[in-house]
């Protein structure tokens, strides 16, 4: 009788030992993929730009608040929101202040200004150029967040759909993504979307971004797109040969 129970015992252990290699031979590709994808987002850089800054506040709202501190605000919190995700994280300003100073009798500040902020994206062989900025309009109950690509760039569209669907789930009124002529996304190799968080020119919409937590949703809302589509894009980028360098084309702003 005793024979018989150690040799059961021995059948359950050893049922038990092969359904435990079959569930790790079926978790181990699984596994596998998840440490390659978490090495890929510790290997890829982002920058992060927030709009303005230093001598050039940018719009303003009502009572006198800047674009500029906004921007700061919102993109230093996606800055600490990617960096716990494991992604490198390079910033354009992390202080209030120009990328290109006024310089007396020389024009061209703001295209000087620009043009730092792609050699710094350049420079990182950042994967996605991140430009935070604040909106203005005439029409003061105009609303909403949006986010704008390059028509000719299908990286950018693709990332600013993916940040456009979450901030939409933020804001009670859902916007479309947008093409837009703007000289930082035109660039060459360039894979960069413009946000607009909303309108200064809305006192509601402008009372809200002066709120820490409001901005927190916002910023949390812009990386779950961008960490939405950055996996994919990593993978092409890995993939592809590296394109020679272009100097910036002289397009409109």
């Amino acid at each position: 009788m005793r024979i018989i129970i150690l040799q059961k015992e021995k059948i359950l252990l050893l049922l038990a030992l092969f359904t435990l290699l079959g569930g790790l031979l079926f978790l181990f590709p699984l596994l596998y993929q998840a440490i390659l994808a978490r090495s890929r987002l510790g290997e890829t850089t982002i920058l992060i730009d927030p709009g303005h800054g230093g001598i050039d506040g940018g719009t303003q709202d009502y009572t006198g608040n800047l674009e500029k501190d906004i921007n700061l605000a919102i993109a230093r919190k996606i800055r600490a929101q990617l960096a716990q995700c494991g992604v490198q994280v390079v910033m354009t300003r992390e202080e209030d202040t120009e990328l290109a100073p006024y310089q007396p009798g020389r024009g061209g500040r703001h295209r000087r200004d620009l043009s730092a902020r792609i050699e710094r994206a350049r420079k990182a062989k950042a994967l996605f150029l991140v430009s935070i900025h604040c909106d203005w309009s005439t029409a003061a109950q105009r609303r909403g967040m949006v986010a704008f690509y390059y028509y000719r760039n299908p990286v950018g569209k693709n990332l600013a759909l993916s940040i456009q669907e979450e901030l939409n789930k933020v804001q009670p009124r859902p916007q479309k993504a947008a093409p837009g002529k703007y000289f930082i996304l035109e660039q060459p190799g360039i894979n960069g979307v413009i946000v607009e968080v909303g309108f200064l020119s809305n006192r509601e919409e402008a009372a809200l971004l002066q709120q820490p937590d409001y901005q927190e949703k916002v910023a949390l809302a812009i990386t779950q797109g961008i960490l939405r589509v950055l996996p994919a894009a990593a993978d092409r980028a890995a993939a592809a040969p590296t394109p020679p360098q272009t100097p910036p084309r002289c397009a409109r702003l």
